[in-house]
């Protein structure tokens, strides 16, 4: 009975550590201090009917029922998001979390905080720090159709990425691009259910609310010039999406590689790069982050097809997948593992995923050549006019007159 109360204050500290919420943690360091993120956070609040304030309760149940009822809804999904980050920023800042399976309690406190440093443009890791695996390289192409081929249920990059570092014991640099345009550094909410979860499901949220303290630099223009920011130390706290985002009991720690690419490049026939200097920059620079990510000592390199209709990213589709190959190959005796996961809509027709897996796993295929029909020659548009001279005689000659001297004298016809 001497517990009770105690317990009772400790849980209500666990309870709300978020500045504007109606329930605040009793000390200062509970607040979170990411200041343009307060007014999103209570919208989301007002939104999500709960008992309490504290979001790392969130059943797996109540993700999965609405993310089923935003099947017809989809303004909810960026509700479930902002809940599930929500909990997952709480988490961070308390340091535990409740894990639903186990019902253990999880100490994170040391996976709050990434480091994050920029390389910039142009620049190449000396190969004394590339060190051989001495294993043959696999590519691997998965995407959530392919349940029963991969070990785990599902298969977004993360969800690949806590395979490789959980099961398999790498050390994993998961690739995030954006456009070179348009970085996206400076809004971003952490909504889309899609594209954000590496921010809702992971610590990589807190390295980004401070990338220019780290970088000593701005973040937007770093990434407009070329540049690398490689943040380290980054906990996967949660699992798939589809299982409800839950509590991960052993949370890994895993790398993400900034990095961006231009939104839009010019697109030739048989879907290539039309511009030989687009596609030679997209080929440097995916050559930087894989030799970046070996010198950081990673041994698995995890993406989505980023450049493909990811992002508002735009790149030909085999093209881009040849370009993996073949940069792949580059680092095959410093880079055991290469995935390629994928859960987005955009991704899951055989039709799209199949033809993109066989150009990264095999390289892209010899196109067949092509044939070009001859233009079709085609009528005026305007027909050109008669004569009035020939219209004229042409009409005596119906009316059986004569014609005018030196033509030819026409008869009058009798029935």
């Amino acid at each position: 009975m001497y517990g009770q109360p105690a317990q009772r204050a400790q849980s209500q500290a666990l309870a709300g550590i978020f500045y504007g919420l109606a329930q605040q943690g009793p000390n200062s360091d509970q607040v979170l201090r990411a200041p343009r993120l307060c007014e999103e956070l209570q919208r989301v609040v007002q939104s999500v009917q709960l008992e309490g304030d504290d979001f790392r309760q969130l059943k797996v149940s109540w993700v999965i029922s609405n993310l089923e009822e935003a099947r017809k809804d989809p303004e909810k999904c960026s509700l479930v998001a902002a809940a599930i980050f929500l909990g997952t920023a709480q988490a961070c800042l308390k340091g535990n979390y409740t894990c639903e399976s186990s019902c253990k309690m999880v100490d994170c406190r040391h996976l709050v905080r990434p480091i994050s440093c920029l390389h910039r443009p142009g620049r190449m890791p000396m190969q004394s720090r590339l060190k051989a695996s001495g294993q043959k390289q696999q590519i691997i192409c998965q995407n959530g159709s392919h349940r029963r081929v991969w070990p785990i249920r599902c298969c977004d990059p993360l969800d690949m990425a806590l395979h490789l570092s959980y099961s398999e014991c790498r050390r994993v640099a998961l690739l995030r691009c954006t456009g070179m345009e348009h970085p996206q550094s400076q809004c971003r909410l952490y909504h889309n259910i899609h594209e954000d979860q590496l921010f809702f499901r992971t610590t990589y949220f807190e390295a980004f609310e401070r990338l220019e303290e780290d970088i000593q630099a701005v973040p937007d223009e770093s990434i407009k010039e070329g540049g690398i920011i490689y943040s380290s130390g980054v906990g996967i706290l949660r699992g798939s999406l589809r299982d409800g985002a839950p509590w991960v009991e052993q949370p890994p720690q895993v790398d993400v590689i900034w990095f961006g690419l231009p939104l839009h490049p010019h697109h030739g026939e048989q879907e290539i790069y039309s511009q030989e200097e687009e596609m030679n920059l997209v080929s440097s620079t995916l050559d930087r982050v894989f030799a970046w990510a070996c010198a950081h000592g990673a041994d698995a390199v995890v993406m989505p097809p980023f450049a493909c209709d990811i992002g508002g990213l735009l790149h030909p589709r085999l093209h881009f997948a040849g370009l993996v190959h073949e940069v792949s190959k580059l680092h095959e005796r410093h880079l055991p593992v290469v995935g390629i996961a994928s859960e987005h809509p955009a991704h899951c027709k055989a039709s799209w995923w199949d033809d993109f897996a066989q150009a990264a796993i095999n390289g892209r295929p010899v196109p067949p050549p092509l044939v070009h029909v001859p233009r079709i020659p085609l009528m005026a548009d305007k027909l050109v006019g008669k004569d009035t001279s020939a219209l004229l005689e042409k009409r005596r000659a119906q009316q059986g007159v004569w014609s005018v001297p030196g033509s030819r004298r026409l008869r009058a016809s009798f029935v």
